[in-house]
């Protein structure tokens, strides 16, 4: 599905402490950002048949976007199977993202936002842009989209316009191949496709400002895995709580997970 795979070796970073639920710190570029480890706190079931590329709550519910053959889904916690599933076709859909009201699912190379309403959702509209999509959030009244590269677009809910974009770096070095997205606390985090990190991003200025070690999902989950494409992929903070998930394409596993700064 992509490009070539994320190989820069993110490992070899300085160790920083912090709390892992505050403000973006003030960064300077090339400063060495803090590193954490995403700890399991709790296993749920989930599909194996599910090509997670976005993972949202929305209005109490968690809900999945998944490619291939796309669908829009409504998770459980107790069963792999969804409570509510719409299939969308051949349509490969990508991120996904809540602003409250509506959900925002992006489409890879087809070029379509799709806009859903109600509950369960019904698509309220089809709006064409340009470009690949990959991960989508909503961030200050903006959603923001990534396409595989270094760069990240805000568009307007609306008619999904641009509104600008910022270049994604860790340490002055551009990070490419970011995939799914969450906005909250604050940042942008930042699944890197074909790796265990997940970036936290200053959405202001696009720097990296803590990268999260999340190999302790992918050794939980590796034995049962077959496929090359079964990575790490969905992050989803639960607002009001703020407990974190994460999981991935094709995981027998949704994870509740707590970040903590790395030893």
């Amino acid at each position: 599905m992509r490009k070539s795979s994320w190989v820069l070796s993110l490992y070899a970073l300085g160790a920083s402490c912090a709390p892992a639920h505050r403000a973006v710190p003030e960064v300077q570029e090339g400063l060495t950002p803090q590193r954490r480890v995403a700890r399991i706190v709790r296993e749920y079931p989930h599909s194996t048949e599910a090509f997670t590329q976005g993972l949202v709550f929305h209005q109490g519910r968690l809900y999945e976007s998944t490619g291939h053959q796309g669908t829009l889904r409504q998770l459980s916690f107790d069963k792999a199977e969804p409570v509510w599933l719409e299939p969308l076709g051949n349509i490969f859909t990508e991120g996904l993202a809540s602003d409250g009201e509506r959900l925002y699912q992006l489409t890879w190379t087809e070029g379509l936002l799709y806009t859903w309403r109600g509950d369960p959702p019904k698509r309220e509209r089809t709006t064409r842009y340009a470009g690949d999509g990959w991960g989508l959030c909503y961030w200050e009244g903006k959603l923001v989209r990534s396409d595989g590269s270094s760069t990240l677009t805000f568009h307007a809910p609306e008619d999904f316009r641009p509104l600008g974009t910022v270049e994604v770096t860790l340490q002055g070095q551009p990070m490419d191949q970011l995939n799914e997205l969450e906005c909250a606390n604050g940042v942008i985090y930042a699944n890197v496709w074909h790796s265990s990190e997940v970036l936290e991003i200053d959405p202001n200025t696009g720097h990296v400002v803590a990268v999260i070690d999340a190999s302790e999902l992918t050794r939980n989950v590796a034995p049962q895995l077959r496929s090359t494409e079964a990575v790490l992929n969905g992050i989803a903070v639960e607002p009001g709580t703020g407990r974190m998930f994460m999981t991935g394409k094709l995981w027998p596993k949704l994870f509740e997970v707590r970040l903590e700064p790395a030893n």
